[in-house]
């Protein structure tokens, strides 16, 4: 059957070049232009309906194919005088292999079949059925449908990676000769057809505006700039990701606060099981708080606790070499960590450049479709401490919620021989349907190499939100972390969707004080910080925040802003698109 169908597609091939050669024939033998142009057009009909049969034998081709590789060999066994003997039933339209010989048509001359592919590798040409059924529902694991995309780039940690297989039936994809351009995950991605190489470019661009309705200073005390009207470009980033296969290289540039900086330049390798290997300037998130993305977060800014804790041997633009490892129920993360990438510009008196590690460990011990409960713990270090002309030198200092002022109420001030600063903490978090509450405890350790005792700080917060509509938030396995609401429909108000909707809030504290009466100890003061806010994602790719800050610190000593203790209300809002 198989021949006969190779012969009935020579046949009909033979037939498209034979009626072809006609044609031309008659149309050059025609000496007039007209009846050239209708020879022509014939001939387009006549080769339209030729391809159209081969197409449909191809099909059928296939089809018996198919249906002769799918068909189950009954084996039986029955043993005679001589041993075992073993009797195949197989499709009476397939041919018997001889046992124990080379397979047929195996000559240098003949048509080998097609290899089978590589499993690792994602074919967006040729996937089953049951392929994209899987994949999907892998996809809706993780991260669901209707996020936003990462802030950084899209390679082996991003829940859209720069695949196709990965896009959604409402992404736009085109076929220019071997290529697919298209945007899953709504990022601009050009990709070869068989999944192996990739190129994308994303955005996360967020702009802030807001007052400081009452700075709070006390007589004696300078007033400092709290402005009553400030804009601030919080985030510009620009995600280059270049993939092939399972090797993916991320360059992310930011145009945030009036300067060109790198947000991250790394390799990554994503070619084991649940695990995503990193080499050079990126950011090792650490702390449930400062594993979100910044696209994501309930609130506008993090608590400041966590902000110094990440700043330790982790945040932007860290020199990294580390990875994860995750499962359904489990996460690990450990990084050797160096400086950041603009520490030596910002500072030219440096003379050794910092080292330090990273670890964060969660897991999910209980989790269903309305519940998930958290529990996790992470601890960085800064094992030396840079060393410049001034010596070895750490200090900590709080912001006061917004970055709309460089102003600080809280610090320690700059602390001399400093042989490694440390922090380490507990981290919980629970969801019940719509509701997400948060939690964690940071310690913070100064340790000194003279006679001065060592420090210790910290800091806490605690956290609630709730989803009004949309998707409520979910968790992502990959990160160990809650992503945003999602949005099930685009804003439309003519068809009654309204994208997703979430408020929350949050109390915070942060205590610079260690031993603060004693000679060698730091009065750096303590603050205080409520927080209510709103987020609106009217789709995926764009959200308008709206926060409240009321911020109270006690007096710290050291600094002419806070020298009587001081509290201050602000409010701010948040545009932010991301692709």
């Amino acid at each position: 059957m198989a021949l006969q169908k190779k012969f009935q597609l020579f046949l009909l091939l033979t037939t498209i070049i034979s009626t072809e050669s006609i044609l031309l024939t008659s149309a050059n033998a025609s000496t007039s232009q007209e009846d050239t142009l209708k020879a022509l057009n014939q001939q387009m009909i006549e080769m339209n309906k030729q391809i159209a049969s081969l197409k449909r034998e191809v099909t059928t081709l296939k089809a018996q194919k198919n249906k002769a590789t799918a068909s189950t060999t009954k084996t039986t066994k029955r043993r005679g005088r001589s041993g075992t003997m073993t009797v195949q039933r197989e499709n009476p339209n397939t041919v018997a292999e001889p046992q124990n010989s080379a397979p047929r048509y195996a000559s240098a001359n003949s048509m080998a079949e097609p290899s089978q592919p590589d499993p690792k590798l994602i074919d967006v040409s040729q996937q089953s059925d049951e392929a994209k059924k899987n994949q999907k529902t892998v996809l809706d694991m993780l991260h669901g449908n209707g996020l936003p995309p990462p802030d950084r780039g899209a390679s082996f940690w991003s829940p859209n990676m720069p695949l196709f297989s990965a896009a959604t039936a409402h992404d736009e994809t085109i076929y220019v000769g071997g290529l697919r351009i298209g945007f899953p995950g709504g990022r601009p991605t050009i990709a070869t057809d068989d999944g192996r190489y990739s190129f994308s470019i994303g955005l996360a661009l967020q702009e802030d505006i807001g007052s400081y309705i009452n700075s709070g200073n006390r007589r004696g005390e300078e007033k400092g700039r709290f402005s009553q009207f400030r804009e601030n470009l919080r985030r510009a980033r620009i995600p280059f990701t270049f993939r092939y296969t399972n090797y993916a290289v991320n360059i992310t540039p930011d145009f945030a606060n009036g300067s060109a900086g790198l947000y991250e330049a790394n390799m990554q390798y994503g070619g084991l099981k649940n695990t995503i290997f990193t080499f050079g300037f990126f950011e090792p998130r650490v702390t449930l708080e400062g594993a979100e993305s910044s696209n994501e977060g309930s609130l506008m800014e993090r608590p400041a606790v966590v902000e110094l804790a990440r700043g330790i041997a982790a945040g932007d633009s860290r020199f990294s070499i580390g990875g994860v490892t995750y499962g359904k129920r489990w996460y690990v993360g450990a990084y050797f960590t160096g400086h950041t990438y603009s520490s030596t510009r910002d500072n030219p008196n440096i003379i050794k450049d910092q080292t330090g590690g990273i670890l964060r460990l969660a897991g999910r011990p209980f989790t269903n479709k309305n519940v998930d409960i958290h529990l996790g713990a992470s601890a960085s270090s800064a094992f030396n401490v840079a060393q410049t002309n001034n010596g070895k030198q750490y200090n900590f200092s709080g912001s006061p919620g917004f970055r709309l002022t460089q102003e600080t109420l809280v610090r320690t001030g700059a602390l001399d021989n400093v042989s490694n600063v440390w922090e380490a903490g507990p981290e919980l978090a629970f969801r019940w349907k719509r509701f997400l509450a948060k939690a964690e405890y940071i310690k913070l350790g100064i340790n000194r190499s003279d006679n001065a005792r060592n420090l210790n700080f910290d800091g806490y917060y605690a956290s609630l939100a709730y989803t009004i509509f949309g998707k409520p938030r979910s968790y992502d396995i990959r990160s160990a972390a809650f992503r945003a609401p999602g949005v099930e429909y685009d804003f439309d108000p003519k068809q009654n969707h309204w994208g997703a909707l979430e408020v929350s809030g949050r109390w915070s504290v942060l205590n610079l004080n260690s031993h603060k009466y004693a000679e060698d100890g730091v009065h750096g003061g303590q603050q205080t910080v409520w927080t209510g806010g709103v987020n609106w994602y009217p789709s995926p790719h764009f959200r308008v925040s709206l926060n409240y800050d009321h911020v109270m610190a006690t007096s710290t000593p050291n600094n002419p802003l806070n020298t009587r203790g001081r509290n201050m209300d602000a409010v701010a809002a948040r545009f932010q698109a991301a692709f």
